[in-house]
């Protein structure tokens, strides 16, 4: 378990890792580097959840970092 700091909102953290995501080549590098993306998008999805509709609307978590909860 590590701690990872930034400015960023986990919305924009999460987007960058699936941008990212989709342009690794398909080598088992690649593979691996997608698995360890795939770590850290599971871990933001459970501080800040998305419903089957892919919004978090009132899905807050006492992480998810709204200002509205």
């Amino acid at each position: 378990m590590s701690s990872i700091y930034t400015d960023n909102t986990l919305k924009t953290v999460r987007e960058a890792l699936c941008f990212s995501q989709t342009f690794l080549p398909t080598t088992n590098q690649g593979m691996m580097y997608r698995s360890v993306l795939q770590d850290l998008i599971d871990e933001i999805d459970l501080q800040r959840p998305l419903g089957t509709n892919g919004k978090h609307d009132t899905l807050h978590t006492k992480d998810c970092g709204c200002i509205d909860k």
